[in-house]
């Protein structure tokens, strides 16, 4: 698989030839592996952080919902 490499920018799998990232638009610079992989794990990182928080905000929504709806049920 030499003729694919990662995105740096956005972490998609390119044709290594390509000039631009056909994902990004961002120019397909090789840069080390490693920094390669640091840049697109911290992506990944903060993507998996803020879908973490966004489904925690959702369990809480419905929670106060249900727990709202107990309360009518018992009349508190």
């Amino acid at each position: 698989m030499d003729f694919v490499c990662v995105c740096n920018h956005c972490g998609k799998t390119i044709e290594r030839d390509f000039l631009y990232c056909p994902w990004c638009g961002k120019e397909n610079a090789e840069p080390s592996d490693k920094a390669v992989l640091d840049n697109v794990f911290g992506q990944l990182e903060k993507k998996q952080a803020s879908d973490r928080s966004s489904r925690v905000k959702k369990i809480e929504s419905k929670i106060e919902e249900i727990e709202r709806g107990l309360d009518g049920f018992f009349g508190k």
